[in-house]
């Protein structure tokens, strides 16, 4: 029996929908160990969209992971196994 993860997959490469779906469950599953700590503890994903990832995090990393967001792209972009992150956005949490 095949995991949600791996339909998606297959559903990712033939529909935008399924892309979308496919890339924000791997990207929240894969981003802590992408980004390590101290970071994972302030930063999140919080969208996918037009292969832009959207992650917010509390204002003093969100200036420090500026400076990552290619190497998150190419991390994240390994991990889904295709070249569906385009750019990654880096947001300030808002309280």
């Amino acid at each position: 029996m095949k995991k949600l993860a791996e339909v998606f997959k297959e559903l990712s490469k033939k529909s935008p929908l399924f892309r979308k779906l496919y890339i924000s469950s791997i990207s929240r599953d894969h981003f802590k160990e992408v980004i390590g700590v101290p970071f994972n503890e302030h930063c999140k994903v919080t969208y996918f969209n037009r292969g832009n990832l959207y992650i917010e995090c509390d204002e003093m990393y969100a200036i420090e992971l500026q400076f990552f967001r290619e190497k998150i792209r190419e991390n994240m972009n390994k991990k889904l196994g295709e070249d569906y992150v385009k750019k990654v956005i880096i947001k300030k949490r808002r309280h």
